[in-house]
């Protein structure tokens, strides 16, 4: 190592003399090691959350979603669907209608989103089936009434079960005062819960037929749902299948259909990012004090170097050593520290949540290099950068009047 570097160090061993500043280093190091160290929890944390409502979004909705513009119905679906099913990149394929609809038992009532799809293709894009907790994912029966699946939530408050018939009232048709809603009876066979409320408690799944009987929308879909073998691949695939169908229709990926709360779930963690190094540069400003305080200290040991041939650049190169040490030590221990707890919180899971609260028990948490990356390039800039004016004020001491001090 430079002469620089150990003479640094000896500025920086503790001494009884010395022992105020040997306290605020001590602090400069706690309040980057503590920056450093909330900052990578805090981002670990948004990503564990992001991570987990993105696997429950993608987990209901598909991957890619083709629908007709303004939410209306269209014809030659099959045709459009065998076309598409060429594409070996496409695991699944799944017609459906969506509409609202008034869903009513005999102890309450709802308005719900209606899924009118088949059993089979809703199972090949969404994880609909692995959600099931009572009753199963089959919209036939044995009696009179075609079968319904519901979310929990919805059942709880429709005090309905499995088993139970419910009633569905379409606002299909009603133009004026004196028309009639169509109206058809479902038995439940089956009650699904992916721990997303806003799924849970306003949807429910029947057969493509009585949907389209229902809605008036008779040979007609109001979209594709497709699920792609690789979730990184949607976006691509996307712009591919829109050139394929043409502007005819509108094709959405799964971060279109949920767009404004991806965006806010960026906005959230970058924000978080910026105000949190806000600790860092307070531990900063402890390093810039530090080293002025021991440049006013330290002044006739400057002018001794100077007097015996030392440059301006070689006293410069020292204090820039001591900031970095004491920066680099509260960097080191920061990421130890940080990566340490989550780590132990991904393998172990001690920090718990309320589940009756929380779709989870315990906190998420995803570590991602980029992150690691970008707050060691900022914990980095900001320690050396808290170097530079205390240095260069060093360097240009005389070594006569440094002496006389």
């Amino acid at each position: 190592m430079p002469l620089e570097f150990w003479i640094a160090i000896k500025y920086l061993k503790p001494r009884r003399d010395h022992l105020f500043i040997t306290v605020i280093n001590a602090i400069s190091v706690s309040g980057v090691l503590l920056g450093v160290m909330s900052v990578l929890i805090v981002l670990t944390v948004l990503n564990g959350f992001e991570r987990e409502v993105k696997s429950r979004f993608v987990g209901f909705d598909a991957h890619i979603k083709i629908r007709a513009p303004n939410e209306v119905g269209f014809g030659s679906y099959d045709s459009l669907m065998k076309e598409m099913a060429l594409n070996k990149q496409i695991e699944g394929l799944s017609p459906f209608i969506l509409e609202k609809a008034m869903i009513t038992s005999s102890r309450g009532q709802r308005v719900s989103f209606i899924k009118a799809t088949y059993a089979k293709t809703i199972a090949s894009v969404t994880r609909l089936e692995r959600n099931m907790v009572d009753g199963e994912l089959e919209f036939s029966t044995d009696g009179s009434y075609p079968g319904i699946v519901i979310g929990l939530a919805l059942a709880l408050n429709l005090s309905a079960q499995v088993g139970d018939t419910v009633t569905i009232i379409s606002p299909a048709g009603v133009t004026g005062p004196f028309n009639t809603p169509k109206a058809r009876r479902f038995k439940i066979t089956g009650l699904f819960r992916t721990d997303m409320f806003e799924y849970d408690n306003a949807y429910a799944f029947i057969e493509l037929t009585e949907g389209q009987t229902l809605f008036e929308l008779e040979g007609q879909v109001n979209g594709i749902d497709v699920c792609i073998n690789a979730l990184e691949e949607s976006f691509v695939q996307a712009e591919r299948m829109q050139q394929n169908v043409g502007q005819g229709y509108v094709v959405e990926t799964w971060y279109d259909q949920h767009q404004d709360l991806y965006a806010a779930m960026k906005m959230d963690k970058w924000g978080s990012l910026i105000l949190l190094c806000l600790i860092i540069i307070v531990a900063v400003f402890n390093i810039v004090s530090t080293l002025i305080m021991v440049v006013m200290q330290k002044t006739k040991e400057i002018g001794i170097l100077k007097s015996l041939g030392a440059t301006s650049n070689f006293i410069s190169r020292i204090f820039l050593w001591q900031g970095g040490i004491v920066g680099g030590l509260g960097i080191f221990f920061g990421f130890l520290f940080g990566f340490t707890i989550c780590y132990l919180q991904i393998t172990f899971g001690f920090i718990k949540l309320p589940a009756d609260v929380f779709f989870l028990d315990a906190l998420p948490m995803e570590m991602m290099g980029s992150d690691f990356v970008a707050v060691f390039i900022i914990a980095v800039f900001l320690c050396v950068g808290s170097t530079v004016y205390p240095a260069r004020k060093a360097s240009q001491f005389l070594p006569v009047e440094a002496i006389k001090v």
